[in-house]
């Protein structure tokens, strides 16, 4: 059976494959793409004798404008630029071509929040796609966490899935994304100990230590042209965002920015956001509240994967942190360590560019193979994963018996826990 495609990853000629590609290593802004096998060694597809026969999605909303905590420093970016339009428009000497945009002046044109172009082509795609590979498998009803870039994902995917007449043959559930709701969708909203500084404070963190030599090479690389520039490291931490919000809103290849810098420094920028997530929604949280958190959307899994429904998929709309906190509370992408200092392990578990693009789709699929045996696998943005440190016997396609996996003590562990409850409450107070 084929896996999941998109086709953005169409707009990459074959040759740069090969080639360092900074798409995919914009962390959990990247554009969607699907990664190799995690491991790599490990065969794609399933096993010859098994064959689908249901499957839970969860499914990040598509590409979208920076949110309003990042705004911010990409404007702090553009009014420097536009407060010194003088001196970027007359070069006193030869011009770096990486810089030549600046002569024009460069502006901020981003909003808040909504979906872009690219992130509603991602899920119709995406929609589509999975209607032609799985047509065995159905459901009329669609969950959506109630925000406004998760709904209209849902809607464009169901439009790639069901059709022109979507509304007519299927029904959009939304659940509410506040700190009164009980979701496993946003399980965060309702623990009341979790904070995104967490996260955040690692950030700053990592970013005293990687962006101040990023400044300081883009001025040297501007000073025969402009002996006067002054970038500062918040300007190139801008210039960063700028980089992942202009492919983001406006396409593969589209923003000036992302030349400016070297692989190394997108390598490093893409261990900020992998410290955001894992600090903020996954193992780096305090007091066990990573595995807590995403134990309910486990349970979820688990639960209709072993139900007896007549609708044999179940389709739902969520957030990179939904699929972060189900992977920490499967014990996958797990790292012994994970310094906010650097440097980063370039072979470490927790990647967010291939756990969590744009447009990530994590789909949970449970196998019916020869001789009555029901297996279950993780296929991630199109690529297998391993499902053997949950606690079960993997083969060489990542999957488990479905049986093991049910018993492994992750899984029984997640499906033991409510929110409200002692465990909760031990991890939330």
């Amino acid at each position: 059976m084929p896996s999941l495609s998109s086709l953005a990853q169409l707009a990459l000629a074959p040759a740069a494959a090969q080639a360092f590609n900074l798409y995919e290593h914009l962390g959990n802004l990247s554009p969607y793409f699907t990664p190799a096998n995690t491991p790599a060694s490990l065969l794609s597809g399933i096993p010859e004798s098994c064959s689908v026969d249901k499957a839970f999605l969860v499914h990040r909303h598509g590409s979208r404008q920076p949110i309003s905590s990042e705004l911010p420093t990409i404007q702090n970016l553009s009014y420097y630029i536009n407060n010194n339009t003088a001196l970027f428009k007359n070069p006193q000497g030869q011009l770096p071509s990486e810089f030549s945009f600046l002569t024009n002046g460069w502006s901020s044109s981003f909003s808040l929040n909504n979906l872009s172009a690219s992130g509603r082509q991602q899920l119709f795609d995406h929609g589509v796609a999975l209607r032609l590979d799985y047509p065995n498998l159905y459901t009329d009803t669609v969950l959506a966490g109630d925000q406004d870039r998760v709904v209209e994902s849902a809607q464009w995917f169901s439009d790639g899935y069901y059709g022109r007449y979507a509304e007519d043959v299927s029904v959009l559930n939304k659940i509410a994304e506040d700190n009164l709701t009980i979701s496993w969708i946003t399980a965060m909203d309702t623990c009341k100990t979790w904070e995104y500084s967490s996260g955040n404070d690692l950030v700053t963190e990592w970013g005293n230590v990687y962006l101040p030599a990023i400044a300081t090479r883009m001025n040297k690389a501007l000073s025969t042209a402009y002996p006067s520039v002054n970038f500062t490291a918040q300007h190139a931490h801008g210039a960063l965002w700028a980089c992942a919000y202009g492919t983001a809103v406006y396409g593969i290849g589209r923003s000036p920015w992302c030349e400016v810098f070297k692989p190394q420094e997108i390598l490093d920028f893409e261990y900020e956001l992998d410290l955001l997530m894992r600090g903020a929604f996954g193992y780096g949280l305090p007091n066990n509240q990573g595995p807590t958190l995403g134990s309910l959307l486990v349970s979820n899994v688990t639960t209709f994967l072993q139900s007896s429904s007549t609708q044999n998929l179940s389709l739902n709309f969520a957030h990179d942190t939904t699929i972060d906190l189900g992977l920490t509370a499967l014990g996958l992408a797990h790292d012994p360590s994970y310094p906010a200092s650097g440097p980063p392990n370039p072979a470490r578990n927790w990647r967010t560019s291939t756990q969590v693009p744009f447009g990530a789709q994590m789909l949970f699929k449970r196998l019916s193979c020869s001789g009555n045996e029901t297996r279950i696998q993780l296929e991630l943005n199109g690529a297998n994963f391993d499902l053997s440190p949950v606690g079960c016997t993997s083969d060489y396609y990542g999957t488990c018996k479905f049986a093991d996996f049910i018993g492994s003590k992750n899984v029984q562990m997640a499906m033991n826990i409510t929110d409200g409850d002692a465990t909760w409450t031990s991890a939330c107070t």
